[in-house]
Order: C-alpha cells, then structure tokens, then sequence
C-alpha cells in the first residue's frame, strides 16, 4: 500500500509544525544560555515575546489540520494515528508555550541559576529539537522511502534515551543547588516539560510505525 494523497498532505502540515517547534526550542535555548545575564534582558524578554508569536501562528497551522482532517477522515485507513500524531505535537507545543512563560518569570524576578543548570537545560532543548527533526525526517520518508523510515524510527528512540539521562542529571544538579526552593521548583517544571516533549513524540513513534507497516 502507498501513501495517499491525503496522507501526504497531512505529512506536509505536520512536518511544517515541528519545524516551528524547532524553531521555538532553539530560542528557548538561547535565553536560558544568557538567562543569567542582566544586558541580555531585554532581547530575551523580546526573544520570548517573539515565540509566543510562533505559537499563534503554530495554533492557525493547528486548526488547518484538524480542519483537513474533519474534511478526509472517512477515506484515510489510519485516521486514529493521524489524529493522534496531531494532538501530540499540540501537546509538545503547549509544553513549549509553558516554558516560555516560566522563563519570562525568571527573567522579570531577576532569578539566576546555577550555570551548570543552564548547560543541562540548553543541552536537553537541544536533544528535543534533534528528536523532532528525526521525526519530520521519519515523515518525510513515508513517501519516498519507507525502508529508511523504519530505521529513522530506532534513532528517535535513542535520543529519548539519551535526553531522559540529561534529565535525571539536571533534576539531581537543582536538588544539590543552592537556590531557593521557588527556583528549584520553577527548575524542575521546566526540565520536567523538556523530558515529557521527549516523551511525547517518543510515543508518536508507535502510531507512524502502524502507518508504516501498511506501507512496507
């Protein structure tokens, strides 16, 4: 069995939204590498104000596949895995759209944290951004070569290895911090948002995989 032109349009929406999510995780990286900075903190705050745009936007691409969606259900054979690859870039989208304003509170209470905090946190958006890229890759390949695509789907699950490892290492780096309890607290919401993005897509790797046997 090929894929659908259906199927390829929603390929295409959903490759489009992990793009942007790339995108905010890269600016999310960039704030918490000079959160610590106090001349930085205006273009962080502008940089932050800058992605809560990209979610607006993420949100418009949002309503265009569900929309899609509603129009081509009935012909797809896997509609259930559509929908739920859909809701679960949603899902890591509004955990981004957390962070964001987790790290304007930061930067608005002048709250530093411990630079080896800062390293762990930008390595773990960096690893989530990987991920999703081996994702939109994986999609890519359903049309053009499904063989490779199964593959790309055991390198997903290696980074959701390697970033769950940073986690354990950043959520032990706050606890031995000597940081308020508040900040601890904001801390590890948000390596816990980073860790459950991982999570997520992780898991959408089992619903590409049952589109994927109908197409090997």
């Amino acid at each position: 069995m090929s894929i659908s032109v259906a199927d390829t349009k929603l390929v295409q929406m959903l490759r489009h939204e992990l793009q942007q999510a790339r995108g905010i995780l890269s600016e999310l990286s960039r704030v918490i590498e000079s959160l610590n900075n106090p001349e930085r903190r205006e273009d962080n705050l502008k940089r932050l104000d800058y992605i809560r745009k990209l979610k607006d936007e993420v949100g418009a691409s949002q309503a265009e596949y569900l929309s899609y969606l509603s129009k081509v259900g009935r012909s797809l054979v896997h509609r259930e895995e559509w929908v739920r690859i859909g809701f679960g870039i949603m899902d890591v989208l509004d955990k981004l759209s957390g962070i964001t304003y987790r790290l304007t509170f930061f930067i608005e209470k002048s709250w530093l944290i411990p630079s080896s905090v800062q390293s762990l946190l930008a390595s773990m958006c960096g690893e989530v951004s990987t991920m999703m890229q081996k994702l939109e890759s994986v999609l890519l390949k359903l049309q053009t070569s499904p063989h490779e695509a199964a593959e790309g789907l055991k390198a997903v699950s290696s980074y959701e290895n390697r970033i769950d490892e940073l986690y354990r290492s950043v959520m032990f780096e706050i606890l031995n911090a000597n940081v308020s309890s508040s900040t601890a607290l904001l801390l590890l919401s948000v390596a816990e948002m980073l860790e459950d993005c991982s999570d997520t897509i992780y898991e959408l790797t089992n619903n590409v995989y049952i589109i994927l046997i109908d197409i090997l």
